[in-house]
């Protein structure tokens, strides 16, 4: 049986939830996390109310969340979808090339800013869906696009001691850290190499996006000494005629 209690909270009112085989942090909040295990902000400053709007909302349910020791997180099980019923707004989503308009625009970038974290903290990749063109608000090769019911991020924490969850908005930034209790034994970096590929043929006034090879790297450090380099996954976005 799993119970779900209010938690202290950076900027959000946070509702009681029902989280199947997750539980949320203890009423002891921020204070007895001592330990930042990792964070990763992205900027909101260029996005609508309504999307801002989701944004809030999703943060909101994934504040306080803890993951145990050998679990898997499921991004979707904790958020839900995005439907007007559930709150959410038709937003708009900034993509590198082009504007679009879709239900809940804005969760994606939560999810992202969380699977950024994750990396970080040396979470194991589960289940992760990069979005079919560039997004503007983290790296190539490191969005996490989510489709209820459909796609999904699930990351499970690989440490010998829950992981908690805390999210902070503000105007211009979303921030999500990873604390916890225990110091983390180990250090972990996240890079990118990074290969453009561009049509071999173009037609007289075409607008054309590359092509992109990306290659997502994590480094494990004890201190500062690398223990090792590791090859994560291999993304691959297809050159494309642009809309004039």
């Amino acid at each position: 049986m799993f119970t779900a209690v209010k938690v202290k909270t950076f900027n959000f009112a946070v509702a009681t939830f029902f989280i199947a085989s997750l539980l949320r942090a203890n009423a002891g909040g921020v204070e007895s996390m001592e330990q930042v295990v990792a964070s990763h902000t992205t900027s909101v400053a260029h996005q609508s109310q309504a999307v801002k709007q989701n944004i809030a909302l999703a943060a909101r349910s994934l504040n306080g969340v803890v993951i145990p020791p050998g679990q898997t997180f499921s991004f979707n099980k904790i958020v839900g979808s995005g439907s007007a019923q559930r709150g959410y707004l038709t937003g708009r989503v900034l993509y590198r090339d082009k504007i679009a308009y879709e239900a809940g625009g804005g969760i994606c970038q939560v999810s992202s800013t969380l699977y950024n974290a994750m990396l970080r903290a040396g979470f194991i990749i589960k289940e992760r869906h990069r979005h079919y063109q560039p997004v503007s608000y983290v790296p190539l090769g490191l969005d996490a696009t989510i489709k209820y019911g459909k796609k999904d991020l699930r990351m499970k924490n690989p440490h010998s001691f829950p992981i908690y969850i805390f999210t902070e908005l503000s105007d211009s930034t979303l921030s999500i850290t990873m604390r916890a209790t225990t110091k983390l034994p180990l250090r972990y970096e996240i890079t990118t190499d990074e290969e453009e590929i561009n049509l071999p043929i173009k037609r007289e006034n075409q607008v054309v996006r590359p092509g992109f090879s990306i290659l997502v790297y994590r480094h494990k450090y004890r201190g500062e000494k690398l223990l090792g380099t590791y090859l994560l996954y291999k993304d691959f976005y297809p050159p494309a005629v642009l809309e004039q």
